[in-house]
């Protein structure tokens, strides 16, 4: 649609217009109220999720994310717990200021330490990795062609 006034139109009649560009994502215009609608149901699920585990559930939870998140299984079964609380906690706090880059960040780096621990130079419990308390910048490394 190249005339806006269209656009809204078919907003207010369906509460949600996707716009498709050429060379560029595609755009979801929705309105405000439908959006914290969905984030206030997201956060609702969220303390439903929080509240209904204990450490049993954690193991399952791990089990079962690993579907969605397959390099789940390369981690030592010990960080499992930590992995679902980390990322609960961080979901909670995301939904809380509808804003999930910090839960983007936090899977990212836990699929490097997956990435880690599957390095088959490694013990497959991890116990010659290094942990740094304070990070270290390194060059970029180069492949030999």
């Amino acid at each position: 649609m190249r005339a806006p006034k269209e656009v809204l139109g078919v907003l207010e009649d369906n509460g949600e217009v996707v716009l498709t560009r050429r060379n560029a994502l595609a755009l979801r215009l929705t309105q405000e109220s439908a959006s914290r609608a969905e984030l206030s149901t997201l956060g609702v699920v969220g303390q439903l999720f929080a509240a209904s585990l204990d450490e049993a559930a954690l193991d399952r939870v791990a089990t079962r994310l690993a579907v969605a998140l397959p390099w789940i299984g390369l981690l030592p079964a010990g960080l499992h717990a930590e992995f679902i609380a980390e990322f609960q906690a961080i979901a909670r706090a995301c939904i809380a200021v509808a804003s999930f880059d910090r839960l983007a960040i936090l899977l990212e780096a836990w699929q490097a330490t997956a990435e880690a621990y599957a390095d088959p130079r490694l013990t497959a419990d991890g116990s010659d990795l290094e942990y740094l308390d304070v990070p270290e910048v390194v060059t970029e490394p180069v492949r030999d062609a």
